[in-house]
């Protein structure tokens, strides 16, 4: 087959940043004999900065297939206008390159978000014939209600109405349905023609990468003292995190005279000036915090800290974070506030527990409880790791997703009218 795929965020070939969900799939794709162009974005989301056209397209001809860098307006931060005019932007750029071209793809697999780049797919595929298949990887606008004050929710669908249609058209459109949760997936189904198939295929973790990155503390400038436990909070502090809560867990534990618990903070985002003023004026001596630190140190105090927390307030639209692959590789418990399938996942795997709220006391019990249950185990890291690690690592990840291509990307059932 010849597939499209689009997706402007992951990282393509030749970027410096860990490798994602969609080169695992197009790797995938070529190893199963498919041609594939990969649709990305001339700015990088992860860096914020314009990407090196040629770097890409040298390493992607290595990979066996190519990368088409369409235009878009940089952006300084992830919850922006400014953002949201580059998608506008290169949403138009797409369409317009689609309309030119004379290849005819015979399946295009798009993720959500953003909306306007999945309308103009869902468009180009009914022109040419060719198969849908949309992966949803984060509902929007639905998400950005979290922003708005308390009272003035209802806006949202009204400011995000073009949004909301773009995203229902696509759905209308699809020949299948891939969620990265099962809240997800069953979204896009609750939106798609009856009888849409669906599967849900997790972002995961790149196993052999992450422990080929793990150094010694002493090796990325870190030391553990004897009889210390850590705690880690890591990856994008954005609004949905509820840090205020990870603030209250650290003073109550404190106050329960814990001197020997630390809290680590490897991330950056939004809430990360609020957390290090408000950690500060508490005098909270028990936070570290790194910013955003390289792969290496990362994952490496990632394996040495005892338990990982997921404090995630109740309203985010966020079903399973992408951050918990990486604490299931590094065989890290976590204390969750997230409801539904990650529960489930962490109760069926014995791999940390969920709390109900986000209340600090509640979160100190669970990690006093947690403490208690596992002293420190001098083992390395991989020989605690559960052999179910196998289910969320990337590469059968993406060989999952080609297989799915394939099962529902061969014919396109016949579409009705689409409105």
């Amino acid at each position: 087959m010849n597939v499209a795929v689009v997706n402007l965020f992951d990282p393509p070939p030749g970027e410096p940043v860990r490798q994602g969900r969609y080169l695992f799939l197009c790797r995938a794709l070529v190893e199963r004999g498919h041609a594939v162009r990969w649709y990305s974005s001339a700015f990088s989301h992860a860096l914020k900065l314009p990407r090196d056209p040629a770097a890409v397209a040298a390493a992607a001809e290595k990979e066996g297939y190519r990368v088409t860098l369409a235009s878009a307006d940089p952006y300084a931060t992830n919850v922006s206008l400014a953002r949201l005019r580059s998608h506008a932007r290169t949403a138009r750029w797409l369409a317009d390159r689609w309309a030119r071209e004379s290849g005819r793809p015979d399946a295009i697999v798009v993720s959500l978000p953003t909306p306007a780049v999945g309308r103009a797919a869902a468009e180009w595929a009914d022109r040419t014939g060719a198969a849908l298949v949309v992966d949803v990887q984060d509902l929007w606008p639905e998400t950005f209600g979290r922003f708005w004050p308390c009272g003035l929710g209802w806006m949202n669908s009204v400011l995000f109405a073009r949004m909301i249609r773009d995203v229902h058209a696509t759905y209308r459109h699809a020949s299948s349905i891939v969620g990265v949760a099962r809240g997800y997936t069953d979204h896009g189904l609750a939106h798609a023609r009856p009888g849409t198939p669906g599967a849900t295929l997790y972002l995961g973790v790149d196993v052999a990468a992450f422990d080929a990155s793990v150094r010694s503390l002493a090796e990325v400038g870190l030391e553990k003292p004897p009889g210390e436990r850590w705690l880690f909070l890591a990856g994008s502090l954005s609004a949905y995190v509820d840090v205020d809560a990870a603030l209250d867990l650290m003073e109550e534990l404190r106050t329960r005279g814990r001197t020997d618990v630390r809290l680590h903070v490897a991330g950056t985002g939004a809430m990360e000036p609020h957390m290090r003023s408000e950690a500060a004026r508490r005098r909270l001596a028990n936070v570290t915090f790194h910013g955003r630190l390289p792969d290496a140190a990362f994952m490496s105090l990632e394996v040495a800290t005892d338990l990982a927390l997921l404090p995630l307030r109740l309203s985010a639209y966020v079903f399973f974070p992408n951050r918990v692959f990486d604490f299931f590789a590094a065989a890290l418990p976590v204390v969750s506030t997230v409801q539904g399938e990650l529960a489930e996942v962490l109760a069926r795997h014995g791999a940390g527990v969920t709390c109900a709220s986000t209340d600090g006391r509640v979160l100190a019990d669970a990690v006093e409880r947690l403490l208690a249950d596992r002293p420190p185990d001098p083992r390395d890291y991989r020989d605690r790791r559960g052999p179910w690690i196998g289910r969320y690592d990337r590469r059968e990840i993406g060989r999952a997703f080609a297989r799915f291509i394939e099962d529902h990307g061969a014919t396109v059932r016949a579409r009705g009218d689409q409105g």
